[in-house]
């Protein structure tokens, strides 16, 4: 196994958290489908990933993006009619579940979404809900057709600058209009028009890190809505129009599995979780905003 630090991922950031668990659910992937040694995360006391990887450093940004594009078909496929999780219905919902035949897709789906009655309830993880024309679903698509293999290089092993801007050829060519390549799970995306120097209707000044946006993608099919009176993502409680989400760091490498199952037990269960490695938790606030619109505060420790 190779033991690689991945000094561009800060797990105590929300976005950088599910940047290194989405690089861990591709990895896995990968490990099971070449009958390799099951790919270990963990955490330094300074919050930076460590990835106990059976690939070489030279090939992991190669195999994570060739994995990252396998879900392009099923988002331009199954998914290509939805902008938003809160497009579905029940009956397009059952319809792309029945279509969706690997454990991979029918784990995106519930990340995404679930259906409770006739009404569709979005991941709480969502902020793209189609405010200032960014639409989560559609993101992900774009996000994809955009990322090359020296993107997902610097969001593992760089210190995050957020400096990439579509290329014009590119935005001409994907037909992106005014659409931002983002996630929102940044809170810097969430820049207030009066505080602005520019006027976002008229100006493209978006720059993010595009390679953490790639990454962050296939967390979501480990994070599934739960169904209930107000369905939530795991490991979320909702309070009004609040939502919280907690996640806790640990020092000792696991696989993908015992690392699921430790985050859905969430955050509750201090001195549990210290006797499983787990040395700090933190959580970020999903919040919403003028018409609706939704961001993620920053991040802050839980103990």
């Amino acid at each position: 196994m190779n033991q690689l630090s991945l000094a561009g991922i800060d797990g105590q950031h929300f976005w950088g958290f599910l940047t290194a668990f989405g690089t861990l659910s591709l990895l896995d992937q990968h490990a099971r489908e070449c009958d390799l040694a099951a790919p270990r995360l963990a955490f330094k006391e300074d919050n930076t990933a460590i990835l106990q990887s059976p690939i070489a450093k030279e090939q992991l940004a190669a195999v994570l993006l060739a994995n990252l594009r396998d879900l392009q078909p099923y988002l331009d496929g199954c998914l290509g009619e939805i902008k938003k999780p809160s497009d579905f219905t029940r009956s397009s919902f059952e319809a792309i579940a029945l279509a969706s035949v690997t454990p991979t897709t029918v784990d995106f789906l519930a990340g995404l979404a679930c259906v409770v009655g006739e009404e569709p309830s979005e991941s709480t993880l969502c902020a793209a809900n189609g405010a200032s024309h960014q639409n989560l679903i559609q993101s992900m698509r774009d996000v994809l057709k955009l990322v090359e293999e020296e993107h997902v290089w610097s969001a593992l092993f760089e210190t995050w600058r957020r400096s990439y801007r579509i290329p014009d050829d590119k935005r001409k060519e994907l037909a992106l209009g005014t659409r931002k390549p983002t996630l929102r799970l940044d809170p810097a995306d969430e820049r207030l028009y009066a505080l602005r120097l520019s006027n976002p209707t008229t100006t493209d000044d978006f720059a993010t890190e595009i390679g953490a946006q790639a990454l962050a993608i296939p967390a979501f099919g480990l994070l599934p809505v739960v169904p209930g009176k107000q369905p939530v993502t795991i490991s979320s409680k909702r309070l009004r129009q609040r939502v919280t989400f907690s996640w806790a760091l640990w020092n000792t490498p696991a696989t993908l599995r015992t690392l699921r199952s430790l985050v859905w037990m969430g955050v509750g269960h201090p001195d549990e979780l210290r006797e499983r490695g787990v040395f700090a938790a933190f959580s970020v606030d999903r919040v919403s905003g003028a018409k609706g619109k939704l961001s993620f505060a920053p991040s802050g420790g839980v103990w």
